[in-house]
């Protein structure tokens, strides 16, 4: 094999500490950790990667989430090192929620799901505090969609899509499945809340993970609510 610079080596053999276990699939486990989901929108925010800075003043407050467009997630997969010093002043950061269809062989699907773990398992293993992103399809791609993860700490899904009936009832068959094998795990959605999804579950509007500084000087993400609905004190 040639001999490669580092930011080369981990995009091209995308390695792991030995101590990263794996499942069946050798896909990489995301640990779980634990956040206190009741201080989202209430002193913890979240923040899309592509607004994520170094320079973020306020970093040590907002959770860095992934839901891009493909070509984003791939820019910082590519370049993990350089996505891991723009965020490494965050709370925590999710791992890459990289996209799947209906039409995708399960090869195409566990290599989408991989390399959401990868990510997660390569920032953890490097010291990130790591919250992993979770996607499903129909219910035969659940053990390959729900790989890498553990009952317990937190996740991250979205409602994002679920605009029509079909959309509708393949996400809250897989929320529904989620839930009764991972029972222990909190979860933050982001996106509009949707019929059959339980009030314990932390509701982020998607448009509130840009935020607005123009309009709202000297805030991030402003709410007049917290994530169970309860108003809010503003400062």
């Amino acid at each position: 094999m040639p001999t490669y610079d580092n930011k080369e080596y981990v995009r091209i053999v995308r390695p792991l500490p030995s101590f990263v276990k794996r499942d069946k699939r050798s896909i990489p486990f995301i640990e779980p950790i634990d956040i206190d989901i009741s201080g989202i929108n209430n002193g913890i925010w979240l923040i899309n990667s592509k607004n994520a800075s170094s320079k973020d003043k306020n970093a040590d407050s907002k959770i860095v989430i992934s839901f891009n467009f493909d070509d984003v997630l791939i820019r910082n997969f590519n370049n993990m090192d350089a996505f891991m010093h723009r965020t490494s002043r965050y709370l925590a950061v999710s791992s890459f929620d990289f996209s799947m269809d209906n039409k995708m062989d399960n090869h195409q699907i566990t290599c989408a799901v991989y390399n959401n773990r990868w990510s997660g398992a390569y920032m953890q293993a490097n010291g990130r505090t790591v919250i992993p992103t979770i996607g499903w399809l129909k219910p035969d791609t659940y053990d390959i969609c729900f790989s890498g993860i553990r009952d317990g700490g937190t996740v991250l899904i979205s409602t994002l899509g679920t605009n029509n009936i079909e959309s509708y009832e393949e996400f809250i068959t897989g929320y529904r499945a989620f839930r009764n094998r991972f029972p222990k795990t909190k979860i933050i959605c982001v996106g509009d809340k949707v019929s059959g999804i339980d009030d314990d579950v932390c509701m982020v509007k998607y448009t509130e993970s840009f935020g607005n500084w123009e309009k709202y000087p000297g805030f991030w993400q402003p709410s007049f609510v917290n994530w169970d609905s309860s108003l809010k004190e503003v400062i």
